[in-house]
């Protein structure tokens, strides 16, 4: 199964994201929204994973887990990524510590058991819209002030269900 671990957002996140996306598509963008529900912040793209490495898995989230405490994350702005002639619309965050020390437990624990998955440079975002096209290839976008709690991370199957794209959380663990 294709698989990630995330920080799942709260329903008021969403909802904040869900608007800021109707704005941006009544401003003329268009592309592929992500879908309310499917708004997240990936920790980890893990890539096809068998029954044996999702167990492996399970047991890095309630390792990592154990040694996190709940932390605030701050959104920041909205950016994009040149992708050619498309783009990545995304919601950026303010730096954080804990954060990057997340990301850095996860990923430490991660290569042992998939050693090719390192990345070359975390840049944590939320995912607004793919294979967006912007007119006269501007965002003009007020930055945003909107602060969410993190108390766990999650295990996440990437998927199709009636032809959408769905992710299905597989596994959880509360941060102590």
């Amino acid at each position: 199964m294709r698989c990630f671990i995330a920080i799942e957002l709260d329903n008021e996140t969403r909802s904040l994201l869900s608007e800021i996306q109707k704005k941006l598509a009544d401003s003329g963008i268009k592309g592929n929204f992500t879908r309310t529900e499917n708004l997240h912040l990936t920790i980890k793209f893990l890539g096809e994973i068998d029954s044996a490495g999702f167990i492996s898995v399970k047991n890095i989230l309630k390792k990592v887990s154990s040694e996190q405490k709940s932390f605030v994350l701050t959104l920041d702005k909205i950016g994009k990524f040149d992708r050619g002639n498309k783009k990545i619309i995304w919601a950026g965050l303010y730096r954080s510590r804990e954060l990057e020390d997340l990301y850095y437990a996860v990923n430490a624990e991660v290569m042992k058991i998939l050693p090719n998955g390192d990345e070359k440079r975390y840049t944590p975002h939320i995912t607004l819209a793919r294979e967006a096209t912007l007119p006269a290839d501007t965002l003009n976008y007020d930055e945003i002030r909107h602060s969410f709690r993190v108390s766990g991370i999650s295990l996440m199957e990437s998927t199709r269900k009636d032809g959408k794209l769905v992710y299905l959380r597989k596994a959880y663990e509360s941060f102590s």
